[in-house]
């Protein structure tokens, strides 16, 4: 059997940190995953919540793991998060085929 491979169109990680436009963060994920590199994408955290729009710099696979370094390009004010977390939300639910009420333990694969 081979290695399962991920095309992911989002960054989907836990964000504890302070998101600054213009700044570069590392990120990790278990797993083999691609992600459009220098193209736009929104950064979601664990709980489906969109923050922020994006662009992957870098993506190297090692041991399992998928690293990479993103930069954010805009950070998204309160309506923008509200009207990309729903539909972030409603995309899952489309996928996982039923309503979800708590997103905070949802993974999509």
């Amino acid at each position: 059997m081979g290695q399962i491979v991920e095309f992911n169109w989002a960054l989907k990680i836990k964000v504890d940190f302070k998101l600054d436009e213009g700044n570069e963060y590392t990120f990790k994920k278990k797993g083999i995953r691609v992600y459009p590199v220098n193209i736009p994408i929104d950064l979601i955290n664990e709980k489906w919540e969109c923050l922020a729009r994006i662009v992957i710099l870098e993506v190297n696979h090692a041991n399992g793991e998928t690293i990479g370094r993103f930069k954010v390009l805009k950070v998204y004010d309160e309506k923008e998060r509200e009207f990309l977390t729903s539909y972030w939300r409603k995309t899952v639910e489309y996928i996982k085929g039923r309503k979800i009420k708590d997103f905070s333990n949802v993974k999509v694969t």
